[in-house]
């Protein structure tokens, strides 16, 4: 982020500077995916919390199951599921993911491209209500 900010200082009438030094407000380090983020800004641009990233199960473990992003006073976690969850091998390592928020006692949601072609919609509308009722 640091290197990015630089280079845009020192290019100051660079075409669609402006756009680019308003889009490092919304950049966030954490995220793996564009899906991930457009998830994250539409929670927040509905007016919710801007939720932690690679939310871990038990904090500070690195071996931890992470999810995308989520509320952990809320004990909510928030996952993206893009393509490469499709394989085998993935789905094993989401489906102990899963249990893992699971069996702590989290309320859980998997949104996928249904979802982000809807504008996350729905997806915000369940998180308001999990929110609500924490």
């Amino acid at each position: 982020m640091e290197q990015l900010r630089c280079m845009l200082n020192r290019h100051p009438k660079m075409k669609g500077i402006v756009k680019a030094r308003e889009a490092t407000l919304l950049m966030r380090t954490g995220t793996d995916s564009a899906p991930e983020t457009f998830l994250r800004l539409a929670l927040t641009e509905a007016g919710l919390p801007e939720p932690e990233l690679q939310l871990r199960v038990s904090p500070g473990d690195d071996y931890s199951p992470a999810a995308d992003m989520g509320y952990r006073s809320h004990r909510i976690a928030i996952q993206y599921d893009g393509c490469h969850h499709l394989t085998r091998e993935q789905q094993s390592r989401d489906n102990r993911r899963d249990e893992a928020f699971n069996s702590a006692g989290w309320r859980y949601f998997k949104f996928n491209a249904d979802d982000l072609a809807q504008d996350f919609r729905r997806a915000t509308n369940q998180v308001r209500l999990a929110l609500r009722a924490a």
